[in-house]
């Protein structure tokens, strides 16, 4: 299990691949931007990604880094956070990464927890 820690709302770190890494965005999800860097460092698709933020659990249930990697933030005034599935034209990493990204189950629950605005 990778452990994403988010600072602000822009900014996650992690370790994987031999290394720390930093992710900050200037938009988008932070939490979905790092699990494509990480697939991009060759992590397993099915590897878990337990999101914290000042060491609580940021999200519930805990997903996998393909999970994360196929979706984007849109935020609801009245919802907060809502995840969804990246287009095709939206997908911001390489073809590679894309093709290791599989398409979700339909009966796919939505991610809960407290409501954490993303970048």
């Amino acid at each position: 299990m990778i452990q994403l820690d988010l600072s602000g709302s822009t900014v996650a770190n992690f370790t994987a691949g031999g290394g720390t890494h930093e992710v900050d965005v200037s938009r988008g999800c932070v939490t979905c931007t790092a699990a494509r860097e990480m697939l991009a460092l060759d992590v397993d698709p099915s590897e878990e990604i337990d999101v914290r933020r000042d060491g609580q659990p940021a999200f519930t249930p805990i997903r996998s880094v393909s999970w994360w990697a196929k979706r984007t933030v849109v935020e609801d005034a009245e919802r907060g956070p809502i995840f969804r599935l990246l287009t095709p034209t939206e997908r911001p990493h390489s073809d590679n990464s894309a093709r290791r990204v599989a398409d979700p189950p339909e009966d796919e629950i939505p991610v809960s927890g407290p409501s954490v605005r993303e970048g």
